[in-house]
């Protein structure tokens, strides 16, 4: 056992030392926090404020352009009259021209600009207006509904929610997509990263004749033991670190936008306390939806809705899990790519025995489509019950809820499994790692696991 713990400090202490250990796990709490933090800033960020000058030659649209916090509109007499100001006058920034009608309704109009292009929001803002106030035109002067009416009607809607009937609270599945099937491709590559390192570390100790010096003192299943669990340590070491880092840099989020977290967290708790109550409100809540659909709002809605919805998954329960498989399921493959190492002289040679081992994750991760199309449906039941595909396919499953018997189904079945790739690994371990200049096939493989010793 001593052995086996010095083999272990050696693997940990030379990773963890190496300054490509400490980048990575510095950079990648900050590729969090950024993914998170955009929407928030995109909604949050003030735009530069335009003035833009407004000449209508049809007579349909005098007037009538709304000014917003963004944009402020004015009325111009004359195109000639507005060009020279946009030529002067360095505060403007566009001129929107409506030609004099040729048939009953204008089909073209023109944004002129002086030397750098309006920026979108100003295009798409001057070009909803249009519409705007051409459909608006049309219906009340063919059927006599009103602006307001329509608006309205237009933001009057049903929105469908998947609901827990027991707690009340959304689903949120588009959210859950995404959790799941980054929690799915973590796993996925952490367990290729590290277990691929245990196959190089294996190969480069078997290349340079050191094991030879290493086996007289410490017999092969230790030193396979030993370097297994010591780059694991090493994977829990950043995972833990990722944790942390993470959570300090989303802290400091909260705390620089704390209304949007505020809100999106005031929402939640409205849609639980209310429940059954959105019909007779739903005149109401319509004509909120309605002004803020007219004074641009929509995007900061979208954020809340996001942040609703991360805030409805137990990440403390998807910790656990995620711990608990990669752990086994690290220890799974990474005996099985220690046994891969000990087979080879190189990762060319490597490549046929690796391959069929991962054909299992490789399937998961292809699949992962139809997982989405039915979260618990058999193919994804059954992908999180086999333990070569289980470390992938659960966490991907966790957060839209399983049932608690497969979860302890498939841990159990895990912690079945592993102990015997571990044999399986460590039968030929102890057999190929002192075989020099011999190319190894399956044939080979199939006599080492019959040998006695």
């Amino acid at each position: 056992m001593n052995k086996i713990l010095l083999v272990i400090q050696r693997e940990y202490l030379t990773r963890v030392k190496k300054p490509s250990f400490w980048i990575l796990t510095l950079v990648v709490p900050i590729l969090i926090a950024i993914i998170y933090a955009i929407p928030i800033m995109l909604a949050s960020r003030p735009l530069e404020h335009a003035n833009v000058l407004v000449v209508d030659d049809s007579g349909l649209f005098k007037g009538q352009f709304a000014s917003g916090r963004d944009i402020t509109y004015f009325d111009a007499g004359s195109l000639d009259y507005a060009k020279r100001q946009l030529e002067t006058v360095d505060t403007l920034d566009a001129i929107v021209y409506i030609p004099a009608r040729e048939t009953t309704l204008p089909s073209d109009a023109y944004l002129y600009y002086r030397t750098d292009a309006p920026s979108v929001n100003v295009q798409s803002d001057v070009n909803n207006q249009l519409q705007k106030i051409l459909r608006n035109v049309i219906l009340l002067d063919v059927h006599g509904i009103t602006p307001e009416d329509y608006a309205l009607i237009s933001n009057t809607s049903i929105k469908l929610r998947t609901q827990d009937i027991e707690t009340g609270r959304d689903g949120f599945l588009q959210i859950k997509v995404i959790v799941g099937a980054l929690l799915a491709i973590l796993v996925f590559m952490a367990v290729f990263m590290f277990g691929s390192q245990v196959m190089r570390g294996v190969m480069e100790e078997k290349t340079s004749r050191i094991v030879e010096v290493i086996v007289c003192s410490v017999k092969p299943f230790q030193l396979m033991m030993g370097k297994v669990v010591g780059i694991g340590l090493v994977g829990l070491t950043q995972f833990a670190l990722w944790v942390l880092l993470s959570g300090v840099a989303l802290g400091g989020l909260r705390i620089t936008n704390a209304g949007l977290f505020e809100q999106a967290e005031s929402r939640r708790v409205t849609q639980i306390s209310t429940k059954g109550t959105e019909a007779t409100n739903q005149y109401e809540v319509a004509q909120y939806q309605a002004a803020q659909y007219e004074a641009g709002m929509g995007v900061d809605n979208e954020v809340q809705d996001l942040l609703e919805g991360l805030g409805s998954i137990n990440f403390g329960l998807i910790l656990v899990l995620f711990v608990f498989y990669f752990v086994f399921g690290y220890l799974l493959y990474a005996s099985l790519f220690a046994a891969a190492g000990s087979l080879v002289d190189n990762e060319t040679d490597s490549q046929q025995f690796t391959l069929p081992m991962t054909i299992p994750l490789l399937l998961t991760i292809l699949l992962m489509p139809a997982m989405v199309n039915e979260p618990s449906g058999t193919l994804s039941t059954w992908l999180s019950l086999i333990p070569f595909t289980s470390p992938v396919s659960m966490l991907f499953r966790i957060p839209f809820g399983v049932p608690v018997w497969q979860v302890v189904l498939s841990m159990v079945l895990l912690l079945v499994t592993f102990p015997l790739c571990i044999w399986v690994a460590a039968k030929i371990y102890r057999t190929a790692i002192l075989r020099y200049g011999q190319k190894t096939t399956w044939k080979d493989v199939a006599h080492f696991l019959r040998m006695r010793r």
